[in-house]
C-alpha cells in the first residue's frame, strides 16, 4: 500500500511540475492570440556609409533566425501574414573615453540604427512605421577594428533583433 501511495505522490509531483505552456499572444492590454501562420522578413539594405557588404545579409538572417526560433510562425519569402521590412539607417564608429594628455581615444563606440516597418495583413494591428531601433557596443581603440568587426556586429544584431521581436510581439518587458 505504501508503494502505491508513493507512486501516486511521485506521479502527482511530476504532473504538477510540467514545463510552462507558451502561447503566441500580442501582449499589452490585448491578450488575444495573433491570427498568423507565416512571417516574411524582407532584406534590410544598408544605407549607411560604413559597413561591409555582409552587414545587410547578416542582420537580415539574424532577424529571420529569431522569428523562426522564438515563434511558431513559418518563414516565407512573400505574402507573409506578418511582414517585417526596413533598412539599416546608420552604422558608425565614434571615439569615447578620450585619454588625458592625449588626443586619442581609449575606447570607440560602434553604433547601429535600424528603421523597421511591419504589416499584419489580416488586421494591420502590429503596424510599426519607421520605428527606430538602435544598439551600441564599445571596444578598446587599440584593437584593430577589422579583426573585431564580425563579433561586434553579432552583438549589435542580437540586441536589435531581440528588441524588434519584443516590440512586434508585445514583449516590451
Amino acid at each position: 500500500m505504501k508503494k502505491i501511495l508513493s507512486y501516486i505522490i511521485i506521479a502527482q509531483l511530476i504532473i504538477s511540475c510540467s514545463l510552462p505552456q507558451f502561447t503566441f499572444k500580442s501582449g499589452g492590454k490585448e491578450t488575444k492570440e495573433i491570427d498568423a501562420e507565416t512571417v516574411q522578413v524582407d532584406f534590410f539594405e544598408n544605407n549607411s556609409s560604413l559597413g561591409g557588404a555582409s552587414l545587410s545579409a547578416s542582420f537580415t538572417e539574424d532577424l529571420r533566425d529569431i522569428m523562426q526560433s522564438q515563434t511558431k510562425l513559418n518563414l516565407v519569402a512573400n505574402k507573409g501574414d506578418i511582414q517585417i521590412y526596413g533598412k539599416i539607417k546608420d552604422f558608425s564608429i565614434s571615439p569615447i573615453n578620450i585619454q588625458s594628455g592625449s588626443e586619442s581615444a581609449a575606447q570607440n563606440r560602434l553604433k547601429m540604427i535600424v528603421l523597421v516597418n511591419t504589416y499584419f495583413n489580416k488586421k494591420d494591428s502590429i503596424g510599426l512605421e519607421n520605428t527606430s531601433f538602435n544598439a551600441f557596443v564599445d571596444y578598446d581603440a587599440q584593437n584593430d577594428f577589422n579583426s573585431l568587426e564580425e563579433s561586434l556586429i553579432e552583438s549589435l544584431n542580437y540586441q536589435i533583433t531581440q528588441d524588434i521581436f519584443d516590440k512586434v510581439f508585445g514583449g516590451e518587458w
